[in-house]
């Protein structure tokens, strides 16, 4: 086990103080050493000791003191009445909600309640309400995971039985597929590499091979050895090219294929016609350079791919999923030094109070994504079927920036009889709820988060830097007393955040007092590998499933198949006229999300809602850098800055995702996308997809 790091809370010997603590502000939580004076945050630097960042910090960070001292934060519990919204107290407001919520449980069931939870950036917001809405006895928890993080979960369980990460020290390739850690600072699933910048200049320092597989040069691409520019939403048949080559010419691992893999040989027949000519006239990628990446990944063993968010956003991403953990298999690079690995985990003890039996909505068109996903709850409250929702409690989230076809969604929550949106600031989503709650910082409560390496899983202590601004509130505060309010206290463990901590991490033997001591903690030895030869793969068949019978007793098809998205011109051609442009996302580096566009210091990186565009697709429309354009779709039109660049090939235009919320001035994406096609299994909507035109304002 690794030497724990050193202790949280340094004593200055006056009144100001320096913590040790965790970012909150996206999901790499980097370690942060702020000092204090007066009781107000004074300087904020990188941990070195951290394991995750060892000192580095993200320009997010310079805009700490901007985030918690905000004008704009909410400030106290705000109901919406005949004369708009009015300040009242916090047991008035607790008040309001228990009893707002017993009347719709007693009127239509709990299930009519529905909690809504954003991206999990902390621990925090991870378990937040969960343990209310198992105790009332609603199923109901949605969010942005059909987006995010699920789809990728699900393709992975079908083949491997988990997502592994790229074991970046031992690696000899790595293909960045979809994923952009120089900008989301995330180079695996909850996994630490030390500083996260430095992941890809020491992999070429050491010979590496990186290939880049995404529809824009990023900054990754850039670096990278090659860069293909696929078209969004085709990563299935590059994918099953890739795969081709590498069966018909004999590169995979004979061995490893034969001892654990099941349905090769099926596979083997799938993938004839798939062909990198076949693909090259779908994907937009040569067939030339389709055989190069798949030989190079290959030979290269041992090779990992780091599969990323871009393709959670396609109709296609399960299935995406899916061949990117048979590359990984048939060449035999799973869970080996250098290779995708399963790293060790932090145990965290379960929820005290179970899921009720009933299913979420939707459990039975998507068996296997465990949670109610958005698009289906909006067609439930617009149509009533199976039933309708009735109450929404919205916590770190943004529903009606984050989902495809804004015009429904806003639809949806507005057919609401009740909405509570908890959160720092108001948010496009909370102008349209009932109640609204001043929500305390990451920086204002204790929390924790574990994290994995390769030195071994460790827990790391988010501790409270100063006390909550006035009548801000910490989310185990405010869950226990409604729960208290609807006599549902006596299922809690816990009445704080300690003991919430405490009781969360008993299965690693660790406590809030350990960490207040080390800060850091090594809950496991570190990382061992081949674990597949004692106990299998976490398949039914406890080997690597190439043709799936899970996919296909549920109706689904066994081995992954190529669809042309819905909005296609290659599908429509006839729409080649009106919208001849491949429309795409982005998620600018600086904030998250929709979150911070309302911090100064960061505006001036990122100032506006952009849209770019090859400088040959600019010409054509009399469009130059820094021109006012809309941006128009099947479904709706957006202005927009026009950004003119080399980095989007001719076709393609890749705009900005997370403006829309009051004061930042920007157009929200998702006016221009479509919900109505779908991906079977995880009801994942083409946000990343859409057909469009740019035309000068």
């Amino acid at each position: 086990m690794k030497n724990n790091a050193s202790q949280g809370t340094l004593d200055t010997g006056s009144s100001d103080k320096v913590v040790r603590t965790l970012c909150g502000l996206c999901h790499t939580n980097c370690g942060m050493i702020i000092s204090v004076k007066n009781g107000v945050i004074d300087k904020v630097r990188g941990d070195p000791e951290n394991p995750g960042n060892r000192g580095k910090l993200c320009p997010k960070a310079a805009a700490v003191k901007e985030f918690v001292y905000s004008p704009e934060r909410l400030r106290h519990p705000l109901l919406r009445t005949e004369n708009g919204l009015e300040p009242i107290s916090w047991d008035q407001a607790l008040d309001i909600i228990a009893n707002k919520f017993g009347e719709i449980k007693e009127k239509y069931g709990p299930e009519a309640v529905v909690l809504n939870r954003g991206a999990p950036v902390t621990q925090d917001v991870h378990d937040a309400f969960t343990q209310l809405m198992a105790a009332f006895g609603s199923p109901n928890a949605t969010g942005p995971s059909h987006l995010c993080h699920w789809p990728i979960e699900i393709g992975m369980k079908l083949v491997t039985g988990r997502n592994g990460g790229p074991d970046y020290p031992n690696t000899k390739c790595v293909i960045f597929w979809a994923s952009n850690p120089l900008d989301s600072t995330r180079v695996g699933e909850g996994v630490v590499f030390g500083r996260y910048d430095k992941v890809i200049t020491e992999a070429k320092s050491k010979g590496v091979k990186v290939i880049v597989i995404d529809p824009f040069r990023t900054a990754v691409a850039a670096k990278s050895d090659k860069w293909l520019p696929i078209w969004p939403g085709t990563d299935v048949a590059l994918g099953l090219a890739m795969l081709h080559t590498i069966i018909t010419e004999g590169l995979y691992d004979h061995d490893f294929v034969a001892k654990w893999t099941t349905g090769f040989n099926e596979l083997k027949e799938h993938v004839k016609e798939t062909s990198p000519a076949w693909a090259e006239k779908i994907t937009g990628v040569s067939a030339g350079d389709i055989q190069w990446a798949a030989r190079t990944y290959a030979a290269s063993k041992p090779a990992s791919i780091l599969p990323g968010n871009g393709l959670e956003g396609i109709t296609s991403s399960v299935d995406s999923t899916r061949v990117i953990g048979m590359l990984e298999a048939v060449t035999g690079n799973l869970d080996i030094p250098g290779g995708n690995v399963f790293f060790p985990q932090v145990p965290l003890s379960r929820y005290p109070t179970v899921r009720p039996d009933k299913k979420p909505l939707g459990s039975d068109e998507y068996p296997l994504f465990t949670r109610l996903s958005f698009p289906v709850f909006a067609d439930a409250v617009i149509t009533g079927k199976p039933y309708r929702p009735r109450a929404l409690l919205a916590y770190h989230s943004n529903p009606l920036l984050i989902n495809a076809n804004e015009k429904k969604v806003r639809e949806a929550l507005q057919k609401l009889e009740f909405i509570v949106v908890f959160d720092m600031f108001k948010t496009a989503t909370a102008e349209l709820a009932h109640l609204i709650l001043p929500a305390a910082s990451c920086f204002e409560k204790d929390g924790f988060r574990p994290f994995s390496s390769p030195e071994g899983a460790f827990v790391a202590l988010r501790q409270k830097v100063i006390e909550p601004l006035p009548d801000c509130r910490s989310w185990v505060d405010v869950e226990y007393e409604i729960a208290r309010r609807m006599g549902l206290a006596d299922t809690y463990p816990w009445t704080n955040t300690e003991e919430w901590i405490n009781y969360r991490l008993k299965p690693s033997e660790v406590t809030v007092e350990q960490l207040r001591q080390k800060h850091v903690v090594y809950v496991t030895p570190p990382v061992k590998y081949m674990k597949y030869t004692v106990s299998g793969f976490s398949t039914p068949s406890k080997k690597v499933e190439l043709y799936s019978d899970t996919a296909r007793q549920l109706g689904y098809d066994p081995l992954p198949v190529y669809k042309e998205p819905a909005e296609s011109l290659r599908s429509k051609p006839e729409m080649g006229e009106k919208f001849p442009l491949i429309g795409t996302t982005r998620r600018p580096g600086v904030y998250i999300h929709t979150r911070l566009r309302n911090m100064p210091q960061l505006r001036k990186l990122e100032p506006a809602a952009s849209v770019r565009i090859n400088p040959g697709d600019a010409q054509k429309r009399k469009i130059s850098e820094g021109d006012r354009v809309v941006v128009e779709s099947m479904n709706g039109s957006i202005p927009l800055m026009a950004r003119v660049t080399d980095a989007a090939k001719p076709g393609l235009v890749v705009i900005d995702f997370g403006w829309g919320n009051p004061g930042d001035n920007g157009a929200n994406v998702n006016v221009l996308t479509s919900d109505g096609e779908r991906d079977p299994f995880s009801s994942t909507t083409s946000n990343r997809r859409f057909l469009c035109q740019v035309k000068k304002a």
